[in-house]
């Protein structure tokens, strides 16, 4: 049985990916860091959309919502590709805002979703993008 805090932080979780889903077609994707732990070393983009062969990159965000500086850049190849970045004096903590920027070149509108892992050596913000459309072809 969940008990209570549990019960907020699902609840918390589940709109915070509720509200990240619903962001379509933005060159600049922004989310707060949520999840489990106090600070994560390691961000994961995973490709789940049908571009191929294109970069992002990770932005940190200052309080005042300024750039603050560039985590990493992804190079991400075909569907169900990823790539991860890791600073290792960096942590990035829970609370603070990231960007996801795509470059000029992608015109397809893409939205996104967040998950947090948490292994051994590395508690991972996984961001899964995703084609905004969401849908698929009929034959």
């Amino acid at each position: 049985m969940l008990n209570e805090n549990s019960m907020k932080k699902s609840i918390v979780v589940i709109v915070l990916v509720m509200a990240a889903m619903s962001v379509f077609a933005q060159k600049e994707m922004t989310f707060v860091v949520e999840g489990p732990e106090k600070s994560y070393n390691q961000v994961r983009v995973v490709n789940e959309t049908s571009l191929e062969n294109f970069n992002c990159r990770v932005i940190v965000y200052n309080e005042d919502k300024s750039q603050k500086e560039v985590y990493g850049s992804f190079e991400l190849k075909e569907r169900g590709d990823s790539d991860s970045n890791t600073k290792s004096l960096d942590r990035i903590p829970k609370g603070a805002t990231l960007g996801i920027q795509l470059p000029k070149s992608v015109k397809k509108p893409l939205s996104f979703y967040v998950e947090y892992k948490d292994y051994p050596l590395f508690d991972v913000i996984v961001i899964h993008l995703t084609d905004s459309d969401g849908g698929y072809e009929e034959i």
